[in-house]
């Protein structure tokens, strides 16, 4: 995870975010899967707070992924279908957001 800004930092980890929650449920596995994305990222705490506190199931995912710059456009498919499986299991709703996300890289 290399040359995001710190904008695309934070939408990155709101789409993967989205993703985990999507099942209606923030479990251990998808909660410590979305903490090593932020240490990857070498978010701060307050860039940790500001990410999270953006996550919400009704938040349109096509604009954030608009949003995002190409360093983190090339890395966002591969992370979300990471984060579909984290718990190692992939829900209906889950599958949802990954083929979406996928339709707006292609």
């Amino acid at each position: 995870m290399h040359s995001m800004t710190p904008e695309d930092c934070t939408r990155f980890v709101q789409i993967i975010g989205q993703v985990l929650i999507s099942d209606g449920v923030l479990g251990d596995a998808e909660r410590e899967h979305l903490d090593r994305l932020m240490d990857e990222l070498k978010l701060d705490d307050a860039a940790r707070k500001a990410a999270l506190s953006g996550i919400n199931m009704d938040s349109p995912v096509e604009e954030r992924v608009g949003a995002l710059g190409p360093a983190a456009k090339g890395q966002l498919l591969e992370a979300v279908e990471r984060a579909a499986g984290a718990d190692g299991e992939t829900s209906k709703s889950e599958t949802m957001i990954v083929e979406k996300v996928r339709s707006l890289l292609s």
